[in-house]
Parts: structure tokens; C-alpha cells; sequence
């Protein structure tokens, strides 16, 4: 089966871009898509020779951006109140939802996701199916089952081990798969009964041989934590990303400013859970103490350097895919400064992902652009308003 066709050259021009790494805007600017890739990005005036002979899209008042990246998606589940009955039982119906999923994100400007829990190897799939250009979508990398223990946080989208052997077979089933890299739930979660979600899940032992097996692998590890303990356990393994953090002490911020792991705060799936007038009382009552806590901690990670990276946890109750926009502005509000909060959805995130040709606008990356309306270095909600999107160079929105 041969791929889509490579699209026609096009210029882009805009008052302003936002490149991806946190520098300041490039005022009146373009950008040549080419063959798939950026061929110059920056100043309109320094448009390479050639460049007047090409199409031009004037997009008045609007931000050109890269692509977004919601670095914490579970594409099988769609927001209903109770995600354990949200997700389809049968994997047609799982891979069905995660194709509309996979939709709705990148008609929200999102070109790639990271999946972190499925049941199997639907989000697997999907991403197999967007890159052959059978299926409209972001790119994905998938973890495929979370790694949970025995009464642990969401078995239902995961995959059980005790023990540390039977997390170094947990790592390489899921690699068998086609998984790109590994969850572990370090900690309890609000979504399901039992392990509080300050607790500690796994022992360090089990944890040191889920992280050890991963990287030897080639595999990065993003660990959902919220409490405290499970955070620094988690972070002594050597994860590469916490997601929630909700619980945060300084032990546990030198911890990340020591092993360079990025925060994934998703702020998103408490905000649901509380505002979702269907979720039930029992999640509402184990995820107000960590909503309560988020911001804070947050505030006191970013401020100490921690790197943020934007993720929705979509999926979860009341929380749709589609809304990194929304998440870049809860982090924004938490008190990351805008150009940095515009930097965890794209260039921090898709380098998290190990996808460091996207994320980016720059000379050889991929052709993956955002056309927000608007100026979103002044305005952070413009990112909610997609005027274009364009993937591999082609427009897809």
C-alpha cells in the first residue's frame, strides 16, 4: 500500500510565529512547506529565492505554531462520567472510538499524542493506520497496557505484574505489541477503589526493574504518581516523565531537577471530575484532595525549573480529546510563563516523545503547523481557535 501523495510547496504568512522552543515571536512571518518538511521558517523578508514562484495562504492576525502535543491521551475512551464503563468492551468497538478519538484531536490542532493505557494494541494500531494515511489522526506513540499491580489503578486499561520479573515481562509484552514506550501506575488513582492515591503502588525494587528493562529496550517510562511517596520512588527508577503530580515536596522537585524527568500535570482530568454533573460522588470524593493540591505544587515545581510538558489525561471523566489548548491555559494560570506553557504542547513535549523533528518550526522538520486566530503570545486562548492545520505539509483542517 503506497502513502499519500507529497503535497505542493506552499508559503504561509502570518503577523507572527511562535517556533516551539519558548523564544520570543517572529513578527511578520512565513513559512515554506516543502516536500513535507519546513524549508525556511522566519522572517517573511527572508524568504528564500524561488519562494515568490510558490502559492501563498495569508492568514490576517493569526499565529503560526507547530502542530500540538498532548503527551497523555487514552484514545479508547471518549469522557464519559465513569471511565471504567466508558471503555468499549469489545477491541472492535475500542478501535472504532479510538479512530474517532484520533479525529477530534487533530481537528483541534494536535499532530501527535502519546497514549498511556489501552487494553491492548488499539492505540497501537491507529498509530500504524494515521501514519499510512489510512486513518485521519495525530501521530502516536502508544504505550499500550499500563503497568499495574494486582488492586492497583485502572486494570482495565492495563496489564498486571507483581513483582520484578514480572515487570521486566510486562515491558517486553508490551514492546511485542508495538508499544513505543511504558506506563507504570506508581501510585492509587482517583478512578478506581482501593490503593489511596497518595500511596505508593510498587516497591522500589519492582519499579528500578520496570525502568531498567525500558531503557535497555529503548523504551522512555512515564509514571502515574500523585502522592508524594510514589513520585520519588518513580523518580530514583529514572522515569522520564510524572504524570499528575498533584503531591509535590521540595525532596521530590530536586528529585526531578536531578534526573531531568518532565511533569505532565494534567489539569484537565481533575477539572472534569469536579465539573462533570454525572461523575460519580465516590471519584469526585478521591480527586478533591489532589485538585486542591495541584496548583500548588505545580507553581513550586515550574518555579524551582521542573520542565512542564502539556497532557489532557483525555478520555477520563468530563474530559474530551481535543482540549490541550485548554491544559496550556490551566498552565498558564498555574503560573508557567506563556511562551514556556506554548513550549510543554510542542517542542518539550514531542522531545519527551523522542519525535524531535516535530514540535518544532524550523529549516528540515516536519511540515506539521498550527494557524491559530489570533496572537497567542497575548492571547493563550487564540490556541482554542484552529483557523488551519497542516501535517506532513498537507492541509488536513
Amino acid at each position: 500500500m503506497t502513502g499519500p501523495a507529497t503535497p505542493d510547496p506552499v508559503v504561509l504568512r502570518a503577523p507572527r510565529l511562535l517556533d516551539g522552543t519558548g523564544s520570543p515571536p517572529v513578527t511578520d512571518a512565513a513559512l515554506l512547506l516543502d516536500g513535507g518538511r519546513i524549508a525556511y521558517a522566519g522572517p517573511a523578508a527572508g524568504l528564500p529565492e524561488g519562494a515568490g514562484r510558490v502559492p501563498v495562504l495569508d492568514f490576517p492576525g493569526a499565529t503560526l505554531l507547530p502542530g500540538l502535543v498532548d503527551a497523555h491521551v487514552h484514545l479508547v475512551a471518549s469522557g464519559g462520567p465513569d471511565l471504567a464503563a466508558d471503555v468499549p468492551r469489545t477491541e472492535a468497538e475500542r478501535a472504532l472510538a479510538a479512530v474517532v478519538n484520533a479525529r477530534r484531536q487533530l481537528e483541534a490542532g494536535v499532530t501527535l499524542v502519546r497514549d498511556l493505557g489501552a487494553p491492548g494494541a488499539e492505540a497501537v494500531l491507529v498509530g500504524r493506520a494515521v501514519e499510512a494515511g489510512t486513518v485521519a489522526g495525530p501521530r502516536v506513540v502508544a504505550s499500550g497496557p499500563a503497568v499495574t499491580m494486582t488492586g492497583g489503578h485502572i486494570p482495565y486499561l492495563g496489564r498486571v505484574a507483581d513483582g520484578a520479573d514480572a515487570m521486566r515481562a510486562a515491558v517486553r509484552a508490551n514492546l511485542a505489541l508495538g508499544a513505543r514506550c511504558i506506563k507504570v501506575v506508581a501510585t492509587g488513582g482517583v478512578l478506581t477503589m482501593g490503593v489511596d492515591p497518595r500511596e505508593p503502588a510498587y516497591t522500589q525494587q519492582e519499579l528500578d526493574a520496570l525502568v531498567d528493562e525500558a531503557h535497555r529496550l529503548g523504551l522512555t517510562v512515564a509514571a502515574h504518581a500523585i502522592g508524594e511517596g510514589g513520585v520519588a520512588a518513580a523518580l530514583r527508577a529514572g522515569v522520564d516523565s510524572v504524570e499528575h503530580g498533584m503531591f509535590l515536596d521540595e525532596a521530590a522537585i530536586e528529585l526531578f531537577l536531578q534526573t531531568g524527568a518532565r511533569l505532565s500535570a494534567t489539569f484537565l482530568a481533575p477539572r472534569g471530575i469536579l465539573g462533570g454533573p454525572s461523575v460519580p460522588g465516590w471519584i469526585k470524593d478521591r480527586a478533591r484532595p489532589a485538585a486542591e493540591a495541584q496548583t500548588r505544587s505545580f507553581r513550586a515545581a515550574v518555579s524551582a525549573g521542573v520542565p512542564a510538558v502539556a497532557g489532557t489525561d483525555a478520555g477520563t471523566p468530563d474530559n474530551p480529546h481535543g482540549g490541550v489548548a485548554r491544559e496550556v491555559a490551566c498552565m498558564a494560570e498555574a503560573g508557567l510563563d506563556v511562551l514556556l506553557a506554548v513550549r510543554a504542547a510542542t517542542g518539550e513535549a514531542a522531545d519527551l516523545l523522542g519525535v524531535g523533528d516535530r514540535g518544532v518550526l524550523r529549516q528540515g522538520a516536519a511540515a506539521d503547523v498550527l494557524v491559530a486566530d489570533g496572537d497567542v503570545a497575548a492571547d493563550i486562548a487564540a490556541l482554542q481557535r484552529p483557523a488551519a492545520v497542516f501535517q506532513d505539509g498537507r492541509r488536513v483542517v
